[in-house]
């Protein structure tokens, strides 16, 4: 029986694979031990983050008949950040799969994550202490493995952040010319603090492969930020605008003793169980955390100044990560963003990678010591975080969230009912296709405009000018709202309350996540406030 030219390429390729992980054992054991931790986060905990669900319910409304929005009542929102993050989903909702679409895609980018993380490794030719290193962070941290599997696009964005350094590093300009276009549609952070030096560095040192990069970059960048314009009315996603002027984020722009401030807090933001902001308490003491994040540190700062000296292209991602940082601590972004650090963090490795490599080539016992050291507390959240996953999925996430959101679904009969609520997540996929202007307004322009011109807007502020039909809120911004607007307020009652129980707590041996969004109370306008605006 002869073969197929397809099934002979297919043969070929599939031998080149297993020939390549012969031939390299690290690999092999990291690839392995990457999908079996994410593989177990999802069938043990089942979690899914909340804005993975903002994304995924405009997927599901494209097959619905109702174009790329969040709900069909306004005219399109881009209520997605990422365009990858919903361009995935989008294929998977043909199949009502959106999610496993997700999951799926961030299998396949964890692999390909320590695949090209590893063959840089080779290039600069790491020590294994530096491949343990750098290959047990990317396979192993708590938010590496959260997001992706949680949802999000962080996984594939790190795989196209460490894939760009690769092909830049190997020379191999029409691959790096993709991967750029497919990271300036994966994060907006590319494209301030990826991008630039990637373009700087060609047109210092590889002026002749400029065309072939670009020309292989345009047609991605074009084609989603063309169609962004025309459909949405701007390439600036609604989300960004949101947050830009509900929270006050204005990057470059805070005093310096704030952005002092910030910094000297933010280790936490880097540290093994610390990292994950809802945790309040780990099982092991802070000195012994910040020791961790100091040590990766001084490596990265090694590594620098080593590829200053050796290897001047490893100077790309150190620029980035710096950058990024820069940005991140004067803009002071809030901790709870967390899915904006793991590709730049993975980049950090990399570089740190390089110097406790340089190190290991004089002291290499105790680099040795050291790397495994750090590599095994940034792997050892895995049976202190996972129990807790799983209890704030079905405690709170399932039983609170969502079934506030369904709650809601039943009551909004009317197609003129509104509501303002946030988070927007579980409780817009459930209560599918409502007019819903959420706080602060992700998935509502609506809700933007009306915001727009207050000074420090809150929910509260939310449903005293829009005047919903419902406004579900938790019990701190049902006191706000009676305080501070308490002649709107006095039309409002409440007809149902979703909580767990009162002693609920999230701890398990000795790791901790504050208890956040356990109780919601559904209002609904009372009949005068109705005759009120009618007259």
């Amino acid at each position: 029986m002869t073969l197929s030219p397809r099934a002979t390429g297919l043969k070929t390729i599939f031998i080149s694979i297993v020939e390549t992980l012969r031939r390299n054992p690290i690999l092999t054991i990291f690839i392995a031990i990457a999908l079996t931790t994410r593989l177990v986060f999802w069938f043990y905990t089942g979690r899914v983050w909340e804005d993975a669900l903002i994304t995924i319910t405009a997927a599901r409304n494209v097959w619905e008949g109702f174009g790329l929005t969040h709900h069909a009542s306004e005219p399109y929102v881009q209520s997605f950040t990422s365009p990858i993050s919903v361009l995935i989903p989008i294929v998977g909702e043909a199949f009502h799969a959106g999610l496993i679409a997700m999951r799926l895609s961030s299998l396949a980018a964890s692999v390909a994550t320590i695949y090209f993380a590893y063959r840089i490794g080779v290039l600069l030719g790491f020590r294994l202490a530096a491949h343990i290193f750098v290959l047990t962070y990317l396979a192993c941290d708590q938010l590496q493995i959260f997001f992706g599997m949680g949802g999000m696009e962080t996984q594939v964005a790190t795989a196209v952040a460490v894939a760009a350094i690769f092909f830049y590093l190997s020379g191999s300009w029409i691959a790096l010319g993709v991967t750029c276009g497919l990271a300036s549609i994966s994060r907006p952070e590319f494209i301030m603090f990826l991008l630039p030096p990637i373009g700087l560095a060609l047109l210092l040192f590889h002026r002749r492969a400029i065309l072939r990069v670009i020309v292989s970059a345009l047609p991605i960048t074009a084609s989603w930020y063309g169609f962004a314009t025309f459909y949405y009315g701007s390439p600036v996603p609604n989300t960004i605008v949101a947050k830009s002027w509900s929270y006050q984020i204005h990057p470059f722009t805070a005093p310096w003793a704030d952005v002092w401030a910030f910094t000297t807090k933010s280790w936490r933001d880097y540290a093994p169980f610390k990292e994950f902001w809802l945790s309040y308490h780990a099982p092991m003491p802070d000195i012994l955390l910040k020791a961790v994040v100091s040590v990766v540190i001084l490596l990265f700062l090694g590594g620098v100044v080593a590829a200053a000296i050796r290897k001047l292209a490893l100077l790309l991602p150190a620029a980035a990560v710096c950058g990024f940082v820069f940005y991140r601590n004067t803009t002071i972004l809030n901790s709870y963003y967390m899915w904006y650090l793991p590709p730049f963090v993975a980049l950090l490795f990399i570089v740190a990678g390089y110097g406790l490599s340089q190190l290991s080539e004089r002291l290499p016992w105790p680099a040795t010591v050291l790397g495994v050291s750090v590599a095994f507390c940034y792997a050892l959240h895995l049976p202190f975080s996972m129990p807790l996953d799983k209890e704030v999925q079905s405690a709170i996430d399932v039983d609170v969230r969502e079934r506030t959101g369904y709650t809601l679904s039943t009551m909004m009969t009317n197609p003129a009912d509104t509501a303002v609520l946030e988070p927007l997540g579980f409780m817009g996929w459930a209560a599918f296709n409502k007019t819903i202007y959420d706080y602060p307004g992700l998935g509502s322009k609506i809700a933007v405009r009306t915001m727009k011109d207050l000074p420090h807007p809150k929910i509260a502020d939310l449903v005293d000018a829009l005047r919903p039909t419902y406004a579900v809120l938790r019990p701190n911004e049902r006191r706000d709202f009676v305080r501070r607007f308490p002649d709107t307020a006095a039309h409002y009652e409440m007809v149902y309350r979703v909580r767990t129980k009162p002693d609920f707590a999230l701890r398990n041996m000795g790791y901790a996540y504050r208890v956040i969004d356990n109780d919601f109370s559904i209002l609904r306008q009372t009949p005068d406030l109705v005759h009120v605006e009618q007259k």
